[in-house]
């Protein structure tokens, strides 16, 4: 039975210090819930708001039985304590935080003829960064890179706007971009920066086997730091006569020219 304590300490996943500390994180919603289910994504519990239909919450319960994972249901006034929708669906599950870093994504990628990672600097809005996670499991995408600096992977908001993607991805977190990109140039990656004053076409550019492509965050782009160690910069043609792309859709162009030239 969840008690107080625990209310207090699952709302606490609600943000970035309390997930950090605990290793766990919330989903929320029939769908994704489904999803983590069906990945084996660690999930630890399942909780219900008593007030909710739980018809639709079947195939939740198959699943949730099958593996062996705790269902509770408390009062609305407690799961509201936990929700973070104004419009909940009365389903939020307790997930852990996978542990991968740097080092195992490296491992997996070293030997590869070819392959593909993100490296994200600063990105700061959490649909920005759902998208480019669904974006990037979409066009599979090898491993994702996200410098301390960025909106957390696991805050609510990303986690409803990429769905089941944060949880198919490999995603290294909080990582030091300082240390990261002279590894990637050991390992034989090139770095190229996606950028609005990029030298060369995205749709031109000969983009190498072994990539690694950084984006920055929409207001500020890729730090100075970051984009003197890259190898070289690409950007997106203009036609129209907007001042800039969301840097979702600007990290889902470059990923579905990567794919067509891999075709």
């Amino acid at each position: 039975m969840i008690t107080i304590s625990d209310i207090k300490r699952l709302s606490e996943l609600r943000d970035r210090k309390g997930r950090r500390a605990q290793k766990l994180f919330l989903i929320e919603g029939v769908r994704s819930v489904s999803e983590a289910l069906e990945e084996g994504a660690g999930v630890r519990k399942i909780i219900l708001d008593l007030g909710a239909n739980s018809d639709r919450f079947e195939s939740v319960f198959s699943s949730a039985k099958e593996q062996g994972i705790e269902i509770e249901e408390i009062p609305a006034t407690k799961f509201r304590k936990l929700s973070t929708t104004e419009s909940s669906q009365g389903i939020i599950a307790v997930a852990s935080i996978p542990e991968f870093t740097f080092e195992d994504l490296s491992s997996e990628i070293r030997s590869k003829r070819s392959a593909t990672i993100l490296i994200l600097d600063r990105v700061s809005d959490p649909g920005n960064l759902g998208t480019i996670l669904r974006s990037a499991a979409w066009f599979g995408i090898d491993g994702i890179v996200v410098a301390g600096s960025s909106v957390d992977v696991y805050n609510p908001k990303v986690v409803r706007s990429a769905m089941a993607a944060v949880l198919r991805l490999k995603v290294v977190q909080e990582a030091d971009l300082n240390e990261v990109m002279p590894e990637l140039h050991k390992v034989g990656f090139a770095v190229i920066a996606s950028t609005q004053d990029g030298k060369a076409s995205c749709f031109e550019y000969g983009f190498p086997l072994k990539l690694a492509i950084v984006l920055g965050s929409e207001a500020s782009g890729i730090s100075k730091e970051i984009s003197q160690v890259c190898d070289a910069s690409v950007f997106i043609p203009r036609v129209g006569k907007m001042e800039s792309l969301n840097v979702g859709v600007a990290a889902s162009i470059v990923m579905a020219e990567i794919a067509r030239q891999r075709k």
